[in-house]
């Protein structure tokens, strides 16, 4: 399971050159209507890194008109890709690879290494601020009103503030020492902000509720159950719930005022749940840590359906198109699933020896782009409808 092992830090590269390209803004608008296409694919930056453990958990983001921020195991720091080709237009230096997708905020970049250092960036290159600690960070940061929220692998969260990169809080999740293993995962989950409330998931399976602009807690709970209770999926709100899961188990719906549970469910996630609201009631899409993906109403925790990927692989959270579901297992390949019947309609699995893709696949318009844990990053694409 690639939560326990340490990562390698890759050496600094130096940083490249913008390199101009005739936009593309307009080229593939409209929907994902029907399943892709292969289009190209590119080798991530950075030396190979001849390991069977090696894994890719940094989710294409959209930045400028034309651009694809990533970040690479073997690399170091972010780099912003073309749509086009895959071609490397900038370099966002970093002291470690980044194991995560980066925010991004009018034009500035937010993203977390391996060394433990908080980065942020002018979209031109230009070095802001950047925050150093002590031990790696492999989630997304969340920007609210100011603030950086980071967590780190030791279940130590920061605040930071989002113009310097000064200090704002810090909180350190008590220890847990009586869970059945002495393991725990490799991995946090992003905060979710919830009016003045920051959620946090902590390796002992306790969700916390903390003052956003203070850190003080408000309230805790412990979620996670199993040998790993860890809380690695971003918790999700939808009307007056709260819906986490630990990683082994369970899946809770939670009132977001009482805190009490109003349904259970004994399947676990590594991955955040989605809402489908398009339906009613709506329907919760549940990547489960064991390579099943769940339609469940959101209201009473019923099971509409369920589809096997057929491997052991945790899922990644589910996009939503109208041609279906796209996810991606860590274990096999990236799938398109009925959202009405849990069919499974289309998939893609890679002809290498480290199969899998860890992170969520990112659909815009017509091309739909993820990165397999072998250090490619493939680029698929839906033709345009026909006129009628």
């Amino acid at each position: 399971m690639w939560w326990l092992i340490g990562l390698a830090f890759a050496g600094t590269q130096s940083a490249m050159h913008v390199q101009e390209l005739k936009p593309l803004t307009g080229q593939y608008e409209g929907e994902l209507h029907a399943a892709p296409s292969y289009q190209w694919s590119v080798r991530l930056p950075g030396p190979r890194m001849n390991t069977s453990i090696h894994s890719e958990h940094a989710r294409p983001v959209p930045f400028g008109a034309d651009g694809l921020l990533i970040g690479s195991a073997a690399g170091n720091g972010i780099y912003l890709m073309s749509r086009r080709d895959g071609t490397v237009l900038q370099h966002y230096p970093g002291d470690g690879s980044v194991e995560a997708a980066p925010a991004v905020v009018e034009d500035r970049i937010y993203f977390a290494d391996v060394a433990g250092n908080t980065w942020c960036y002018k979209g031109d290159g230009t070095l802001v601020w950047h925050h150093s600690g002590n031990a790696p960070i492999l989630v997304r940061p969340v920007v609210h009103q100011g603030l950086v929220f980071v967590t780190n692998v030791d279940d130590l969260a920061v605040a930071l503030d989002a113009f310097n990169g000064d200090l704002n809080w810090r909180y350190e999740a008590r220890k847990e020492y009586t869970r059945e293993s002495e393991l725990t995962l490799y991995a946090a989950p992003p905060a979710t902000i919830i009016d003045n409330e920051v959620l946090l998931g902590f390796s002992d399976g306790s969700l916390v509720g903390l003052e956003w602009e203070t850190g003080v807690e408000q309230w805790s709970k412990k979620v996670g159950e199993g040998r790993y209770p860890d809380i690695v999926a971003q918790p999700i709100l939808h009307a007056s719930d709260v819906y986490t899961s630990g990683y082994y188990k369970p899946l809770l719906a939670m009132d977001r005022e009482s805190h009490d549970v109003r349904w259970r469910l004994d399947e676990g996630a590594a991955a955040a749940a989605v809402i489908d609201n398009t339906v009613t009631p709506a329907m919760l899409y549940h990547p489960g840590s064991d390579g099943t993906l769940r339609a469940i109403n959101s209201l009473t925790g019923a099971i509409r359906w369920e589809w096997e990927s057929g491997t052991s692989g945790a899922l990644t959270s589910p996009v939503i198109t109208p041609a279906g579901l796209v996810v991606a297992s860590s274990e096999g390949g990236v799938y398109l699933i009925d959202a009405t019947t849990g069919k499974e309609s289309w998939r893609f699995h890679e002809s290498y020896l480290l199969q899998g893709v860890s992170s969520e696949p990112t659909v815009l318009g017509r091309q739909m782009f993820f990165v397999s844990n072998a250090g490619n990053l493939y680029a698929m694409v839906v033709p345009k409808r026909r006129r009628e």
